[in-house]
């Protein structure tokens, strides 16, 4: 299992972003490969993505996922249920002056590092792009 990082600052108030953020039906929004999301209950949801492969080809996924929000401490966090790669993360926000930091953490077993991260670098990137104009 491999961990991966990566922070962006975003002008945008921290709770307006994490509202945003820990909205479920905002997921397939800012990232790439989910085009689903219903909520099912107790923070469980139905996900279909449609992930890319080694190869370049992608694969179109369902299952179930699992989500928490801490709101004291402006943290999401999902994961995969029952998943092969024990995927895992958070997006964590912290207030700089008016503006935010966020931070995704991933835990992947997945074997592209430099994918994972360019993913990453690719989800901070909308969530920036959405979240400033709004």
């Amino acid at each position: 299992m491999s961990e991966y990082v990566e922070s962006v600052d975003i002008d945008v108030e921290p709770e307006r972003l994490f509202e945003f953020l820990s909205d479920v039906a905002n997921l397939p929004s800012y990232m790439p490969r989910l085009s689903q999301a219903e909520p099912v209950g107790d923070g469980a949801v139905e996900v279909v993505a449609t992930p890319r492969m080694p190869d370049g080809s992608t694969v179109e996924v369902r299952g179930t996922a699992w989500t928490r929000v801490d709101n004291p401490g402006r943290t999401f966090s999902w994961g995969s249920v029952g998943g092969r790669h024990g995927y895992k993360g958070s997006f964590d926000i912290d207030r700089r002056g008016e503006d935010a930091t966020l931070t995704v953490r991933i835990t992947s077993g997945r074997a592209d590092p430099d994918g994972v991260r360019a993913g990453l670098r690719d989800v901070l990137a909308s969530i920036k792009d959405m979240t400033e104009k709004r």
